[in-house]
């Protein structure tokens, strides 16, 4: 007789073949560029007829980013400065999932409208679209109507708020789309973490009299925490990742504009390798509140 495949077992073969295009694509696309650019990062190119010729340096161009290159320094001092936008799109993914998650007409379409900007967003698009649809045609945010004298500003000042009070209005609500943008995947993910939490458990809470509030903070919120550690993750990494980011559009310019591959490797291996350590970080920090449902 034919052994069955324990229920859990199949749950991980089915994982492996979700990221079976990843893994493809990951060896196809990712190892030899990886590579070349550890190698790179070693040299000192230059351009020539017949290609790059590279000279070998050691760890130099290293160095210098460590030690001489304060701007780099700085810009990765201020990638860091965005990680506090990771709480507040954790929240918003959890409350908005929460609301999609319960049973009225048009669900489906909210689910969707929430889940659009991955699907049509990126960096590029979002910057076009906070800067110039409600601008006059000049990108900055002080040339956007909507924080401008006729804007909320200007009504803010005839409230009689102080400018500093009026700036922090501001800026809470120009990071709004920013914040809506970014949590698609994350209200997905946590979406699907709330489905996963069996019915008969809020049941059982409520035959034993626990309300809505401790519901959420003894069942939904630790039961959620695996998806919580996976979104932190990913929002790290995606805001890492914007190309709208100082430290990425410096190793860019430093490869593209002041011809300097070697050093813009070198310069992109660190920038992994801190990203790398936030992430060990986090998972050290986040690893002992995750709650393990049972098999």
């Amino acid at each position: 007789m034919k052994k069955k495949i324990p229920y859990y077992q199949k749950k991980k073969i089915y994982g492996f073949l979700f990221i079976t295009p990843w893994l493809l694509g990951f060896l196809l696309f990712f190892v030899v560029p990886f590579v070349q650019s550890c190698l790179y990062a070693f040299q000192d190119l230059t351009t020539s007829p017949e290609g790059m010729v590279g000279e070998w340096i050691g760890s130099y161009n290293f160095s210098y980013a460590l030690f001489r290159d304060t701007d780099f320094l700085i810009q990765c001092a201020n990638s860091l400065k965005d990680l506090v936008t990771v709480p507040l799109i954790l929240v918003y993914s959890i409350c908005f999932a929460l609301l999609l998650k319960k049973e009225y007409a048009g669900r489906t379409t909210m689910r969707a409208i929430a889940f659009l900007p991955v699907i049509i967003g990126s960096g590029v698009l979002m910057d076009i679209m906070k800067t110039d649809v409600f601008s006059s045609g000049v990108k900055g945010a002080e040339t956007v109507y909507l924080f401008s004298g006729g804007g909320l500003t200007g009504l803010f000042t005839s409230m009689g708020l102080s400018p500093d009070m009026i700036g922090f209005i501001n800026n809470v609500i120009g990071k709004i789309f920013d914040l809506t943008w970014r949590s698609g995947v994350q209200i997905l993910l946590f979406l699907a973490g709330l489905h996963n939490i069996p019915s008969y458990v809020y049941e059982a809470a409520e035959i034993e009299g626990a309300n809505a509030l401790e519901q959420f903070f003894k069942i939904t919120l630790p039961m959620l925490t695996p998806m919580i550690l996976l979104n932190v993750v990913y929002s790290v990494i995606d805001i890492f990742s914007d190309f709208g980011n100082t430290i990425i559009q410096m190793i860019y310019n430093m490869a593209f504009t002041n011809v300097r591959f070697g050093y813009s490797s070198a310069l992109s291996i660190l920038y992994f390798m801190m990203i790398a350590v936030v992430l060990v970080i986090v998972y050290l920090v986040m690893k002992r509140f995750i709650v393990h449902p049972e098999e």
